[in-house]
């Protein structure tokens, strides 16, 4: 088995699970949002529901694109640990 390959697989994995976890944060803010944003519109006068509506940041592009950012980024993480990890020597130690 090849130590710098094993030690690449192995942190490249670590690096794709902490982006993918950042996305389902994401996920997971935006239905909080879309939860309380709904218990808002339904509560409030109808006449002030376009002001509701105006405020709503966080839109279905907006998801898309911060979700587009963090594979950009994680992506970008990945070719740079690539691009590192080849000036290096690496080698397992048996104890």
């Amino acid at each position: 088995m090849n130590a710098k390959n094993s030690l690449e697989k192995k942190s490249k994995q670590s690096i794709t699970g902490i982006f993918k976890q950042m996305l389902m944060m994401v996920e997971d803010m935006k239905q909080d949002h879309d939860y309380h944003y709904k218990k808002l519109y339904d509560n409030i006068p109808e006449e002030y529901h376009s002001v509701i509506s105006a405020a709503n940041h966080f839109d279905e592009s907006k998801l898309s694109y911060i979700r587009k950012r963090i594979l950009d980024q994680g992506n970008e993480c990945l070719r740079n640990f690539s691009d590192e990890i080849d000036n290096y020597t690496v080698s397992f130690v048996f104890k």
